[in-house]
């Protein structure tokens, strides 16, 4: 297998024969490529001549906005170039119909022989990743709950030794309509269940609330990943809060809820691919996909949690555990009047 076709395996483009890829010229050490793939006609020839003069096609220009520095475009399953270190832009040639800006591009590095991607902010742009049908449901459940904020609580965070992840626990209420009004979505009074991991079994649900956790990856220093981890790149510095937010944004995410939709609508599937589910599952989401579409990806209940509203108010209470964490651990302690912290690892890894 070429390095292109992991790069097709990895980033869902096995069904497009016609995928291109670049290396960008950049004068530097760093490798940076550009792949381009139709989803509108994904057997069609990318052409040179087309993909130049293709108006969604992103532009490498000179100062003078006159030159196109990269190497000539080749087909993304003859390419055998290192991995290793480099930085993937990804863009779909077709546009992103029935948006204001039809244009999609993802940005891409290859560490730890996987390819990062989700991040909170990623997630955060939540119409992207809510499909219409988890949209219809969500607007319902806010009808009769109010927004994120108030149905969805941060109980607590748990430090993932292993990996390196601090994983944040949220608690938030099932949905329940109580016959205010009459939707189709009217759940009152019916029995809750929730999925139970252990078992693979949906269980009784008495509390009637479901627990999320999002977990972030290699926070603090571990034996998992190559290379440092995202708190080792504050080694030695003074760091104030708002430093310690930034982490919070860069590290890569993984989901899971006891929710049943999570589990049998295919979320936790569709994560999986991305690599961005705590709990594994391989069994194809074959009647939901048509529900929910390929970008599928947030629950009504995490949908809510990512709005605005809601995580720009959380992260400064999942900013305060990160860094008691930080501390709990020895990996950060206050210094002098201001409130700032260094971060000291040592040879802790």
């Amino acid at each position: 297998m070429t390095t292109g076709q992991q790069l097709k395996e990895r980033l869902h483009l096995k069904n497009f024969p016609q995928a291109r890829i670049c290396r960008l010229v950049t004068g530097g050490s760093l490798k940076i490529y550009q792949i381009l793939f139709n989803s509108r006609h994904p057997d069609l020839p990318m052409t040179t001549y087309q993909l130049r003069v293709n108006p969604l096609t992103p532009k490498v220009t000179g100062g003078n906005g006159t030159k196109f520095y990269a190497t000539p475009w080749a087909n993304l399953d003859v390419f055998n170039g290192s991995l290793a270190g480099a930085i993937f832009f990804s863009a779909d040639v077709a546009g992103n119909y029935g948006y204001k800006d039809n244009y999609s591009e993802k940005i891409f590095s290859f560490t730890n022989n996987k390819l990062e991607e989700i991040t909170i902010p990623d997630l955060r742009n939540v119409d992207q990743y809510t499909s219409s049908t988890t949209q219809k449901y969500k607007d319902i459940r806010k009808d009769f709950q109010g927004q994120g904020i108030k149905n969805t609580k941060l109980m607590d965070s748990q430090y993932i030794e292993s990996t390196g992840s601090l994983r944040f626990i949220f608690l938030t209420e099932s949905t329940e309509t109580k016959n205010k009004k009459s939707v189709d979505h009217s759940v009152a009074g019916e029995k809750k269940k929730q999925f139970d991991v252990g078992t693979d079994k949906l269980v009784d649900n008495p509390s009637k609330t479901y627990d999320m956790y999002l977990q972030l990856e290699n926070v603090f220093p571990n034996s998992s990943y190559d290379g440092i981890s995202w708190l080792e790149t504050y080694n030695g510095e003074e760091v104030d809060e708002k430093m310690m937010k930034e982490l919070l944004d860069v590290a890569d995410v993984k989901l899971f809820s006891n929710d049943p939709s999570f589990q049998y609508q295919g979320f936790a599937y569709r994560l999986t691919q991305l690599d961005a589910s705590i709990n594994k599952e391989d069994r194809p989401d074959t009647f939901w996909r048509s529900k929910h579409g390929n970008q599928g990806l947030l629950s009504k209940h995490f949908s809510q949690l990512l709005d605005s509203g809601t995580i720009t108010v959380l992260l400064n209470n999942m900013t305060s555990m990160l860094i008691k964490q930080s501390k709990k651990l020895g990996y950060a302690k206050n210094i002098g009047k201001d409130n700032k912290l260094v971060i000291s690892i040592g040879d802790s890894k």
